[in-house]
């Protein structure tokens, strides 16, 4: 009878601590996290040809308008790009800008000079709860994206960016476009 109690004794312990722990509080690599924005380049001639900006850099522009460091591109000509969004508040609407070069290889040359554009992004975060690992993501929901030459108006002759399209108004995933821009 002993030995019973002992067994269901050690069965009911082993049960206890096993039903007392938690999983791991590990965020796994495959959660979806806060996506960025993405934008794709098409040919203004041909709106349904992707097409590729010649040695393109990007930069985001802080509240005083001084250039940010540049941001990482897969390639130096893309036919598509990933931005970062900011989320401080929750509900308000958010502005980030970013200045898109066009040959930036070529910023001495004459006959090829480099030629910047801005895009202003209007958006409002929203906070989506993801998992007690993974805490929050947000998503954004498009405002509006005007574009600018050297804080000029829209529609300057030296603009390489001729117009834009806003494809999905709300960024919630990294899976397609939400901007396109034509050139």
């Amino acid at each position: 009878m002993k030995r019973i109690l002992s067994i269901l004794s050690f069965v009911i312990l082993i049960t206890m601590i096993t039903w007392s722990c938690e999983r791991d509080d590990i965020c796994a690599e495959a959660t979806p996290t806060t996506p960025r924005l993405i934008i794709e380049f098409y040919n203004i001639n041909n709106p349904d040809q992707l097409k590729t900006v010649r040695q393109l850099t990007v930069n985001g522009i802080n509240e005083d308008g001084e250039l940010l460091e540049n941001i990482s591109l897969e390639s130096a000509s893309p036919s598509s790009i990933s931005l970062p969004l900011n989320f401080d508040l929750e509900g308000e609407e958010t502005v980030t800008r970013f200045q898109l070069k066009l040959n930036s290889d070529f910023d001495v040359d004459d006959s090829n000079t480099s030629n910047p554009d801005f895009i202003e992004v209007r958006y409002t975060p929203e906070f989506i709860y993801v998992s007690r690992a993974c805490g929050y993501k947000s998503i954004f929901n498009l405002a509006e994206v005007p574009f600018k030459k050297d804080g000029e108006a829209e529609g300057d002759d030296d603009t390489w960016i001729r117009s834009f399209e806003i494809i999905n108004e709300t960024i919630e995933n990294e899976n397609a476009a939400q901007i396109y821009i034509y050139h």
